[in-house]
């Protein structure tokens, strides 16, 4: 039983990227209390909130041709004001299946095409206590040696380097970064 129900959903803030929300939560003993989050939706409702997880992003794991190394991005995030490594992620369009927006994003990003998905996982919550975006993270191959120009918006700071385990290792040891690479760079570079 959920002990909590939802009386309002007031946009606060909307911008280009983020709605800024209050939602209002009533408790089992009856006390109102405030909630806020950001959605990438900007017409959420109390109906709408409680959907089906639906990508809104994608992030790519991805490796060579030989799974020898892997590629990451670092990348400048304005909330910690500094680079953080990461992988090639990005926003779904609107008319986009999540196979398209990967290919789009790999090309944008980082210049490589796309050789094979090897698997792509059922959208998931990267922190849900902040908001309700899900992104479909996939495990993909890359052809390591044909890159071309990337086409990074204005407002990216981001640079790709491809890693063997042991720069890998390094990386984990003392570099900030993403909580969903963290744990695939680790199970990579572990992997005997």
């Amino acid at each position: 039983m959920n002990p909590f129900t939802l009386t309002s959903l007031i946009p606060l803030r909307p911008d280009r990227w983020l709605t800024y929300y209050e939602a209002m939560y009533q408790n089992e003993h009856g006390d109102l209390m405030p909630y806020h989050f950001v959605s990438r939706d900007s017409n959420l409702t109390i109906e709408t909130l409680k959907r089906p997880a639906n990508a809104s992003a994608v992030a790519m794991f991805c490796y060579n041709q030989n799974h020898s190394q892997v590629l990451l991005t670092k990348q400048f995030r304005q909330p910690l004001n500094d680079f953080v490594y990461g992988n090639p992620a990005g926003l779904v369009e609107p008319t986009e299946s999540i196979k398209q927006a990967i290919s789009r994003e790999l090309m944008e990003e980082t210049g490589y095409s796309l050789i094979e998905v090897e698997h792509c996982f059922a959208p998931s919550y990267s922190s849900p206590g902040l908001t309700d975006g899900a992104v479909s993270l996939a495990i993909c191959t890359l052809d390591q040696a044909k890159q071309t120009d990337r086409t990074l918006e204005v407002d990216e700071a981001l640079s790709t380097l491809w890693v063997n385990r042991a720069e890998a290792q390094t990386i984990l040891a003392n570099e900030k970064m993403t909580g969903r690479t963290q744990i695939l760079l680790w199970q990579w570079a572990n992997e005997q």
